[in-house]
């Protein structure tokens, strides 16, 4: 569907009118302290308008929301192919004394394809500025074809936002999120990158979810707290969420949500508070839940109300109590219910909403998890899911059991309470108890469902699964309609787990069927379903989950982690960005992730982003050490750097990150967005402070993420056969007596299978093993120790010497450290392959696991100081300086690599410039595996200080260097830059955006002068081919298509290109000058080569160990332009090395260059 503008005039001030399908937007503004809802218009349009006020990016604007009824509007035929109905709106707009400041009409045109379904609504925002104020708006709609129309007036208040003052926008209220349909324009209705279909009713369904967006301006990087209330009529807080941000942002953009199915239909508002240093700031609008308003129960008769009563009296306040006191029966039972939900949710949800009726009992997580079904769950979903359940709310059930007592002393037959209690002492575990008040209830009203549900889940602690599923049937056949007994069933079938994974998967879905709307089953569908790796409806499980729970924050993680398994890498660093800047509590959890998704995907400028905001919420201590170069540099570098004077080290710093960017063309450099991933991670897991990291920080930072981790509350054997073969070379050097010593130390360890789940916080894996059972005795034999004198001890073997030796050299150690620790003492080792050759590094914590540093050696057991020598060469920290000063960091470029060749040549250029010339060339295979999509070639070209000074990224342009694509067919392209002369460091990188592979090399360079009197030569230039081309206005007319790859195949011919400069004439002005060509092999054989082609006259081919050919040449000008092109005959592959030398035979100078070239595939 389209919405055209047909004769509609522009207003300067309208910035967008968008229409939309599939909407259903009613809304109605109003001044401040006035919150009315939107109400129909007048007239047969069924129109519905509101009205918003945001701060913009510096730009204020009014958007003003309007829907109209499909069915009002006249649908007429146009060229078979579309259906198009027309209608015709004027707004106009009076200040507060009257006068009209804006009006706007024109025409509307809303047109579907002729075979589209029409929706119901159509929906038209329009966004337009005013100046602060208060006006009335007049807004009338006319139909074209049928006479329909509709008017409304309405308020609207223009706020003024300021610079410099904490400020909201209004509410908007959202009735969908990325919805599947959004409609032809979708762009039109995004909010903070979403798109966010409008609900200007403010009517919500009663069991949906309340969805809404709003903006904060000017919080200037001051930390802040954003809280979220929504009040019923009372004023009572019936949902409270708070989150506490960390400095580092200016503005933020919250797309919320809450899920409010256990609040009864009636009128609420939203209010949206915010604090930010000495400032606060907050906005709020009312909002209906829809539903059949029913009947307060039965069961809350006058006696009832008069307890409520002496409950506010006795636990809140007499104030409370006057209040309550005044009001109507049904307003009795909102205003207590609504209470109690601010400060006892526990108790006005177990007891309050079962007396009146409001809502009932479902069964949490957290409660199966105190009934001790924890284990069950990781067998029946995963060990993280379970992990992630919290524990009972004890202090509210205790609480909330102390308010019982007071009812149960008035009635101690009151079967409600009686629920209530059994209720929330199930909530923390206490069976008995539980099993004790819920037959209480039973015996004093046999036909109670809310006592037989509590039996049932009280059955569940008890893994009686027939007699739970009994209780909750009954539930059900008592009270019809009531689906919790229903869903409690299928879960104690689930967790009882007599099934396989899809007759498991079926209990989860037949719960669905009972309630769609469940605020936790989706999610353990979307868990279940990656599990079985069946990610799409993973991520249709997830969705679902965040639709009707939308503060379920796991699920939107989880989310964001499944799409990125999926290869939808840019939505789920959308979904884990926006989980962070919404969520605090989330940063640390999404930062790892995002940034390896950007890093990923070449989005380097995102993620320095997100790692200056990391680095902004730490304090003056830590941001030191983030910027700390020693933590990664070799020996030779922190030298240099801390000899240098205090002015002169941000050049060396920005140097040295420079030298390591893989990809120098563009501003981001990955390696040090990832340098400061590894920090803040360091922080983040080996900090107890948040502002200084124990040993494994020091070395995670320097060389990531090692291959293999063991440790002492979690042993893995190793698996992986580069880990395996750095284990056994290094187990290998070992004495047999320091085997001993590792294995007496060590003492026993176990090995297990478990069941398959899905591994760490971000489910990087699913996991079909662990080692965890078995105990076993690693060595019967004891080696012992005696001495002559105290100061001198001797090993001396017992009599199982000769079987111990041979048993301990064959034993392979697995899943403990090459290093002597004791059993009780905590300890991590982690093991690099690819650093200096493969090292193993061990870690021990003197403090429960809490700080971890290098072990420090044993003294005062005899085998020890035997086996000193060993150990001391084996020190950890001995290990890392080794490793540090061989290989000072590790660093692997994220994604799959694109290879190419690169070479670069200088000649003459403009006046004190000279011209250097940079030749790149992708494997032509490369090229046609891309697909046909484009390749960019980047350049960046620095200073001697590393300061940029050219820097570029195109699409790549160029020329096949064979006419048959196979092995080593390469595509050139060519870049020119003029350069003064002088030292440079020259970055390139190929990207090929569409499958985000892409590589970066850097090397430093000198560019020549070419503009001195004596005799020079250019360097030398490779090429596949030669020709004159009236077209090039270089080199002297040739065009010359470089061989980057500095590589001929076997029998094609080698051909180079150079330039003469300053030729001195004779007294005829006539230049004479030879040229020596000597060719010699620093690997291979040379054998045939014969000239094809040259300028100048062949003086001689001299062939032996070295070919040498010379050639006289005359001419006129100071300048020439020579190549060569010679055939290798039968040379074989090899590396091969080509000097010309040039000498003027005029004024007897002599100029040389050289070059390497190879032979081969």
């Amino acid at each position: 569907m389209m919405l055209l503008p047909q004769s509609f005039p522009r207003i300067t001030d309208l910035i967008t009118i968008v229409a939309l399908a599939n909407l259903l937007v009613v809304v109605q503004p109003a001044f401040a302290g006035e919150r009315p809802l939107p109400q129909p218009a007048q007239g047969d349009l069924g129109l519905v308008v509101d009205v918003h006020s945001f701060g913009g990016d510096g730009a204020p604007y009014e958007e003003v929301s309007l829907r109209i009824q499909s069915r009002d509007l006249v649908f007429e035929s146009e060229n078979d192919s579309l259906r198009v109905a027309r209608y015709r709106p004027h707004l106009m707009l009076y200040d507060s004394e009257g006068d009209l400041v804006r009006n706007i009409e024109g025409e509307r045109r809303v047109v579907f394809p002729a075979d589209a379904n029409i929706p119901e609504q159509i929906d038209e925002i329009a966004r337009f500025r005013l100046d602060p104020g208060d006006y009335i708006a007049k807004l009338e709609i006319e139909a074209v074809g049928n006479g329909r129309s509709a008017g409304s007036e309405f308020n609207v208040s223009v706020p003024e936002f300021s610079t410099g003052k904490l400020t909201t926008s209004d509410l908007f209220f959202v009735r969908e999120v990325n919805p599947h349909n959004p409609g032809p324009e979708p762009d039109l209705l995004k909010k903070n990158e979403q798109v966010l279909l409008p609900l200007p009713s403010r009517i919500v369904p009663a069991g949906e979810s309340l969805r809404w967006y709003v903006e904060l301006y000017e919080i200037g990087q001051l930390a802040h707290t954003v809280r979220f209330l929504v009040l019923d009529r009372f004023g009572n807080a019936v949902f409270t969420h708070e989150r506490a941000f960390p400095t580092y942002r200016d503005r933020a953009r919250f797309i919320e949500g809450a899920a409010l199915r256990y609040l009864p239909p009636d009128l609420y508002t939203l209010r949206v508070e915010v604090k930010a240093g000495s400032h606060s700031a907050s906005t709020e609008r009312d909002f209906r839940i829809d539903g059949p308003a029913g009947e307060v129960s039965e069961a809350f008769t006058e006696p009832m109300q008069a307890l409520g009563q002496r409950i506010l009296q006795e636990f809140s306040t007499s104030d409370a109590a006057s209040r309550y006191a005044g009001l109507d029966a049904p307003d009795r039972a909102r205003f207590l219910y609504g209470h109690w939900l601010e400060r006892q949710p526990l108790f006005a949800q177990a007891y309050v909403a079962l007396l009146t009726g409001f809502y009932s009992h479902e069964v949490s997580l957290p409660t199966i998890r105190e009934l001790g079904h924890v284990k069950n769950l990781r067998k029946r979903v995963d060990k993280t899911f379970a992990e992630r359940i919290p524990e009972g709310d004890t202090l509210g059930v205790v609480a909330s059991r102390e308010i019982l007592d007071f009812v149960l002393d008035e009635n101690e037959d009151d079967p409600f309470a009686l629920t209530a209690d059994a209720l929330l002492a199930l909530e923390v575990g206490l069976l008995s108890e539980g099993e004790i008040y819920a037959q209480k209830a039973f015996k004093i009203n046999s036909e109670f469902a809310d006592a037989y549900n509590a039996r049932g889940i009280a059955q569940i602690g008890r893994k009686d699964w027939s007699e739970a599923a009994e209780r909750f049937q009954t539930a059900a056949r008592l009270r019809p309609g009531w689906v919790a007994p229903l869903i409690n069933q299928e879960l104690a079938l689930f967790i009882r787990g007599k099934g396989n994974d899809e007759e498991e998967l079926g209990r989860i879905r037949t719960a669905l069927q009972h309630d769609s709307l469940h605020p936790a089953l989706h999610y353990i569908a979307g868990r279940l379903y990656e599990r079985h790796n069946r990610l799409e409806e993973s991520v249709a499980a997830h969705k679902r989950q965040v639709e009707v729970n939308p503060l379920h924050a796991w699920a939107l993680f989880d989310l964001g982690r499944v799409l990125f398994k999926q290869g939808r890498i840019d939505t789920a660093t959308v979904v884990w960005r926006n989980l962070m800047e919404a969520r605090p509590d989330f940063r640390e959890v999404c930062t790892h992730p995002l940034l390896d998704a950007y890093l990923n995907t070449g989005e380097t400028g995102k993620a320095q982003a997100l790692v200056a905001e990391e680095i902004l919420t730490l304090d003056e201590e830590a941001r030191m050490r983030v910027e700390d170069i020693s933590l990664l540099a070799g020996p030779d570098e922190v030298t240099t750097y801390n000899a240098l004077d205090e002015e002169d080290r941000p050049a060396f710093v920005r140097a040295f990150w420079q030298k390591r960017d893989p990809t120098p063309a563009t501003p981001g450099n990955e390696r040090l967005v990832e340098h400061y991933r590894r920090v803040v991670y360091a922080l983040r897991h080996y900090s107890n402070d948040g502002v200084k990291w124990d040993r494994r920080g020091d070395v995670y930072i320097r060389y990531g993420e090692p291959a293999h981790v063991g440790k002492s509350g979690d042993k893995r054997f190793e698996t992986d056969k580069h880990v395996v073969r750095v284990k056994d070379r290094l187990q290998n050097t070992l004495s047999p007596e320091a085997r001993q010593e590792i294995i007496e130390r060590a003492g026993r360890y176990r090995t297990s299978t478990r069941d398959t789940e899905i591994i760490g916080e971000y489910g990087q894996k699913v996991d079909g093993s662990d080692f965890e059972s078995i105990d076993f005795e690693m060595n019967p034999n004891r080696a012992y120790f005696i001495s002559d004198q105290d100061e001198d001890p001797q090993y001396v073997r017992g009599t199982e010497e000769a079987t111990y030796r041979s048993r301990s050299r064959d034993f392979l150690i697995r899943g403990i450290p090459l290093f002597p620790i004791d059993s009780t003492t905590p300890w991590e080792y982690w093991i690099y392959p690819d650093v200096a050759g493969g090292i193993e590094v061990v870690f021990t914590s003197m403090a429960n696991e809490q700080f971890y540093d290098y072990p420090d050696l044993t003294i005062g057991r005899k085998i020890s100081d035997f086996n000193q020598l060993t150990w001391n060469e084996r020190r950890p920290e001995i290990v890392v300086a080794r490793a540090a000063s061989a290989q000072p960091d590790r660093y692997r470029p994220p994604g799959k690599t694109l290879e190419f060749h690169f070479t670069t040549a200088d000649f003459r250029g403009t006046p004190d410039r000279s011209r250097l010339e940079v030749y790149l060339g992708v494997p032509l295979q490369e090229v046609m595996a891309g697909g046909g999509e484009t390749f960019e070639r980047g350049v960046a070209l620095f200073d001697s200080t590393w300061t940029p000074i050219y820097r570029r990224v195109v699409p790549l342009g160029f020329e096949v260097a064979d006419l048959d694509v196979e092995a080593g067919t390469l595509a050139i392209d060519e870049l020119a830059l003029q350069v003064p002369p002088g030292k440079y460091y020259l970055g390139l990188q190929i990207n090929h955006p569409q499958t985000h592979r892409q590589s970066g090399y850097t090397q430093e360079l000198v560019v020549e002068a070419y503009d001195q009197p004596e005799l020079s030569m250019s360097d030398i230039e490779l090429a596949g081919h030669v020709e004159q081309d009236s077209t090039v206005v270089t080199k002297g007319g040739l065009r010359v298509v470089s061989l980057p790859s500095r590589t001929f195949k076997l029998g094609q011919p080698v051909i180079v290109y150079y330039e003469v400069y300053a030729l001195q004439p004779d007294e005829f002005g006539q230049t004479n000058y030879r040229v020596d060509y000597r060719i010699s092999a620093k690997e291979g054989k040379l054998s045939g080569i014969r000239v094809l082609r040259a300028l100048g006259r062949l003086l001689g081919i001299v062939e032996k160990s070295v070919v040498t050919i010379s050639y006289e040449r005359s001419g006129t000008e100071p300048d020439e332009h020579n190549y060569l092109e010679i055939d290798p005959g039968e040379s074989k592959e090899g590396r091969y090395e080509l000097t010309v030398t040039v000498t003027d035979l005029n004024s007897e100078q002599t100029s040389a260059k050289d070059v390497i070239f190879l032979i081969g595939e």
